[in-house]
């Protein structure tokens, strides 16, 4: 697997950077040529708040944690996660303008889970 697997992400409107991880935050691909600071830094924040979040779900007996959408003054960041109980436990987040497409970001964040964990298998 090799950044091209992010292609759709770049495409779409108001796109800054991406990044895909295995459950321990280790980056496996990614893209930052369009945000400033650090993207394994704060993939490696983002991951943990996501395994975080997969805990509280499943104390608070509500099932497995999907997605996660930040919104920040300047930007969005959307975190999806290839299913905590699959054979490859792979998170994804992509960073957007704040007026960007992100609901098109949103879709196309979904088929390149899969195809990551296609990639992997």
């Amino acid at each position: 697997m090799d950044e091209s697997i992010l292609e759709g992400l770049k495409d779409i409107n108001g796109y800054l950077g991406a990044a895909i991880s295995n459950y321990t935050g280790e980056i496996l691909v990614s893209d930052a040529h369009k945000v400033s600071g650090s993207l394994e830094e704060a993939s490696l924040t983002f991951n943990e708040s996501f395994r975080h979040l997969h805990g509280v779900s499943k104390k608070l007996n509500l099932g497995d944690t999907h997605t996660m959408e930040v919104e920040m003054d300047k930007a969005v960041v959307l975190m999806i996660c290839s299913g905590e109980d699959t054979r490859l436990h792979l998170h994804a987040f992509a960073i957007f303008k704040k007026d960007g497409s992100v609901a098109l970001a949103k879709l196309e964040l979904k088929k390149l889970i899969e195809k990551a964990v296609t990639a992997l298998s």
